[in-house]
């Protein structure tokens, strides 16, 4: 099995954080993920399954290891039916099922996620998620055993899904899409590919959306109006061009972002007595 010690963190997110981790290791099928997480759990070992790092703050603290299941990339299409491992890039996975004609993953074209990060996380965009294509995930829990969890026993909510909550590692998902022109599928991605674009500070490594939007309220906006837009702590900075993003514009640590997230929260709760919940997944 391949594996990278002292692996440079900046290669592991989106946000490209500095930091060192120990260890991370690259399985080839399911029988070596079986065996190494049963090895790590011996060794009282901390690990983490990783997609793409694309909603990911990792402290440069963090004593454990990462897992990237990048070699679980098959893919199957059979008629509107999807098989696809849980290491495929979503925004592929996308254009893939745009030349077979199949809709339902517009939304998810800009999304540079896996497809087993984004069933983990319920990825959305656009006021659609992976919900509304899942049909079905095999999983791998912390015993060896594996098993099919169907979208009701995935229990999906917004940004949430039962993986986030039990030891359960996504291998293989199958989606169930719709028939549409190749034509009108390129021109949603197209659009919603402008948008985001014109709206996102792709210039920048981040990890998408920072908190949630509460009940009624956009987050950015608030973030805005506290007159966060910019300020910096170390290389992390609110964007200036979407406050509810968090970008690194050069050097920034996983500790810059947590700071900053803490600063953002006590100035916008002092200011409105909303406390702002956050939507990333935080590694320490």
């Amino acid at each position: 099995m391949k594996k990278i010690s002292n692996a440079d963190l900046r290669n592991y997110t989106t946000y490209k954080l500095e930091g060192k981790v120990a260890c991370v290791y690259f399985p080839e099928d399911v029988t070596e993920l079986e065996k190494l997480i049963l090895k790590l759990k011996k060794e009282n070992m901390k690990y983490k399954i990783l997609g793409n790092g694309s909603n990911l703050i990792i402290s440069s603290k963090y004593d454990g290891v990462l897992i990237k299941l990048e070699n679980f990339d098959k893919l199957d299409i059979d008629g509107n039916i999807v098989t696809v491992g849980s290491g495929y890039m979503l925004p592929k996975l996308a254009l893939e099922c745009a030349k077979k004609n199949l809709s339902g993953l517009e939304f998810a074209s800009g999304i540079p996620a896996t497809i087993g990060g984004a069933i983990y996380q319920n990825a959305g965009a656009y006021g659609e998620q992976m919900d509304k294509v899942i049909k079905s995930v095999t999983v791998l829990d912390d015993q060896g055993n594996i098993k099919n969890l169907n979208k009701e026993e995935l229990q999906l909510g917004y940004r949430d899904s039962i993986l986030k909550h039990e030891s359960l590692i996504c291998l293989e998902v199958v989606l169930e899409l719709k028939r549409d022109s190749y034509e009108n599928i390129k021109q949603r991605m197209h659009n919603n590919l402008l948008n985001r674009k014109e709206k996102q500070p792709l210039e920048y490594p981040s990890a998408g959306s920072v908190f949630r939007n509460p009940p009624g309220y956009s987050a950015g906006k608030l973030i805005e109006d506290a007159g966060l837009k910019g300020f910096k702590v170390g290389d992390a900075m609110v964007s200036l061009k979407h406050a509810n993003f968090i970008v690194n514009v050069g050097h920034a640590s996983g500790e810059d972002v947590l700071q900053l997230i803490k600063i953002i929260q006590e100035k916008v709760k002092d200011e409105t007595g909303i406390l702002l919940e956050v939507e990333q997944e935080v590694l320490e």
